[in-house]
């Protein structure tokens, strides 16, 4: 794989676009040419077309009728509407209707039941809107608009595409760390059918979209759990690490105990962990996956410094000389990982052959591997 950044800086209408609160604000100003267009969108041609009115939870936008009655907009793109910003939108004023707008991918992202105060429009369908009204700048932009973001969803639905069917595409078309996070979002959700305990979230830092699933350990504590997670790279492809992963149970403090347990399971599976053992599994069971894996130096690092005393002492009691700061940078297993409780195997995935949908078949076979092979 070559080293460049698979993130292209976007241009021109692409690259205003791409914010949230340039969206908001375009829309406002396609508003101000012609607001009729609203009218066969939320049924009625708003008096007012508001931005981030305090009153109305910031709404990215709020539109106002004649009458009185609200309409408040919600625009996404690569964020998700948190469970704690949905809950305070549907704490306004009774009769307030909640919109949200974002790529056609994310009407997942709702709800809409027949009693949710919800709808969802795409920003596509929002901005065609205005491709046939008088006003030439406002049809101008609204057409070059389209084009864009009609690209963006065509993407986003073909790089979860089977790979045999007709329009599939590599994940290496996604240039664009928010659509990665459309993409990523969608394929936690279809993989949670298989592997409940499945998220999408972000790398801290680096803001890399990435797909995390758990399985249980047999005869473990809660919260003891074999993980497998597939994340962007800063490079073309994509990182696959799995591996073993404890959690500090609600209420208590991580303990030697914890720690020695999580890295004992880790040693026992020395042999499990690695990218040639999951490589000559997959080659057995789906050749097709295993064709996506690859790795040019070892899949594990050497270790480092005292491990012994970090599970004894965690990092906070290992103390460095001169008063330095312990860390997985400086005391490590033979294991990548973060804290002390994890313990993983890193492989490269070929994002210029794979599709969405071979990340999560990938993740449940990986989980699969681990998962047959714990010690008895």
């Amino acid at each position: 794989m070559t080293t460049s950044s698979p993130w292209i800086r976007g241009r021109g209408i692409g690259r205003l676009l791409a914010q949230e609160t340039n969206i908001s604000d375009l829309l406002q100003f396609l508003s101000d040419r012609d607001s009729r267009p609203w009218g066969n969108l939320v049924g009625f041609v708003p008096e007012k077309v508001e931005r981030e009115v305090l009153e109305s939870n910031n709404s990215d936008l709020l539109l106002t009728a004649e009458g009185g009655g609200q309409v408040a907009i919600e625009v996404k793109l690569g964020h998700v509407l948190s469970a704690d910003q949905q809950e305070r939108y549907e704490g306004l004023r009774e009769g307030t209707r909640l919109v949200l707008a974002a790529l056609s991918m994310d009407e997942q992202r709702l709800d809409l039941d027949s009693t949710s105060r919800w709808s969802f429009l795409s920003l596509v369908r929002i901005f065609d809107a205005w491709t046939e009204v008088e006003d030439e700048a406002a049809r101008a932009f609204a057409c070059q608009a389209v084009l864009v973001l009609r690209a963006w969803d065509e993407q986003i639905a073909g790089v979860l595409r089977l790979p045999e069917e007709d329009g599939s595409l590599p994940l290496t078309v996604l240039t664009q760390k928010f659509l990665a996070r459309v993409v990523s979002r969608r394929i936690a959700m279809d993989l949670r059918n298989r592997r409940p305990e499945t998220y999408a979230r972000i790398s801290s830092g680096g803001g890399l979209p990435l797909v995390q699933s758990w399985q249980a350990i047999r005869g473990e504590e809660v919260g003891r759990y074999f993980m497998a997670e597939v994340r962007w790279g800063t490079k073309p492809g994509g990182e696959l690490r799995f591996g073993v992963n404890f959690a500090v149970p609600d209420g208590e403090s991580e303990s030697e105990e914890l720690r020695r347990a999580a890295y004992e399971l880790a040693c026992s599976m020395d042999s499990v962990i690695t990218f040639r053992a999951l490589k000559k599994h997959l080659e057995d069971v789906d050749p097709r996956l295993a064709g996506l894996l690859d790795r040019k130096k070892s899949s594990r690092p050497a270790a480092k410094g005292d491990w012994e005393q970090v599970v004894r002492h965690g990092f906070a009691g290992a103390a460095l000389p001169e008063g330095k700061k312990n860390n997985r940078h400086r005391t490590r297993p033979a294991f990548y990982g973060d804290g002390a409780l994890r313990f993983q195997a890193m492989v490269d995935v070929d994002f210029g052959r794979a599709s969405g949908r071979d990340l999560a078949d990938l993740l449940d076979a990986t989980l699969t591997f681990l998962d047959e092979r714990q010690p008895a």
